[in-house]
């Protein structure tokens, strides 16, 4: 949940018990084990997060629903729900419809076209419900040896392999935004009140311009989503030192880097999804 309190309607909205998901899945690439936990914590009375994991496909996403606005909740069921359907046939079975993508960029035009399509979607249920609601969106798709990665406000894309831990993306933030500006300074930022205020989500408008990226993956790496209530509890060193300690089974790491957050505190509702590669195609180093 981004951006402020959260604001509770009985008539369209339930409390989230946590919700958890997990197990492994052959790709034309090789074998994959993951896991996706999403918690309320410890204050807020809804959990706007939500996770998609299609295996089958190699596509997985978290999204963190604006609490500062309405029905965040729905924001990030909407546009989690548009994107299975682009991965989804009908009668159930995977597809990338936009996949293979172009040689010279591989990650780019593909994902682009997907963020646009989830976008337009979420945007258009907030139209038809006459809410002023949006939602991050961070997404990974494992194509051969290459993941690609997109990514909408401020979830993050994490990548593990050999005790470092990388992230990703960058914060659509104001912060970041002020910090390239020059009117802030790292320091600054890091104490700032402003620092949860996003600049870019799914759904604010008809038009949303994701950051798209594609990293090279090999067997014994691991790929990390997660909402803001992950990294806004621990710091990076203390997610890889859970990390370090129970690679070998994505569903138990999950479950217990979400528990961390709520042991640091758990003010947001947070959100982790695991994608580990267990038997992939040789890669090059990211």
């Amino acid at each position: 949940m981004t951006g402020g309190p959260a604001h509770s309607d009985p008539a369209v909205r339930e409390q989230h018990p946590a919700r958890e998901q997990h197990g492994s899945a052959n790709l034309f690439a090789g074998r994959i084990a993951y896991a996706g936990v999403s918690d309320p914590g410890r204050v807020r009375p809804v959990n706007e997060d939500g996770l998609l994991l299609l295996p089958a496909a190699g596509v997985f996403a978290v999204a963190d629903g604006l609490g500062g606005l309405d029905h965040g909740d729905i924001a990030s069921r909407t546009a989690l729900q548009a994107l299975a359907v682009l991965y989804t046939a009908p009668g159930g079975a995977p597809c990338c419809p936009l996949f293979p993508p172009p040689a010279e960029h591989p990650a780019g035009p593909p994902l682009f076209a997907v963020v646009a399509s989830v976008n337009l979607r979420t945007f258009r249920q907030k139209i038809a419900l006459g809410r002023n609601m949006a939602t991050t969106l961070a997404m990974v798709q494992c194509c051969g040896p290459t993941a690609a990665v997109a990514h909408v406000g401020d979830s993050r894309v994490y990548h593990w392999r050999g005790d470092e831990l990388r992230c990703l993306t960058r914060d659509h933030s104001l912060i970041n935004e002020l910090c390239d500006q020059g009117a802030m300074t790292a320091s600054q930022a890091e104490h700032s009140r402003q620092r949860h205020v996003i600049t870019r989500a799914l759904g604010a408008a008809a038009e949303v311009r994701p950051t798209v990226a594609a990293v090279t993956v090999t067997t014994g790496d691991l790929l990390l989503l997660c909402t803001d209530g992950l990294n806004a509890m621990l710091a990076d060193t203390a997610i890889s030192a859970i990390l370090q300690a129970n690679t070998d089974d994505p569903g138990r790491t999950a479950a217990q880097l979400v528990a961390a957050a709520n042991e640091a505190g758990g003010r947001d509702n947070v959100t982790v999804v695991l994608v580990q590669l267990t038997g992939w195609e040789k890669g090059v180093s990211a």
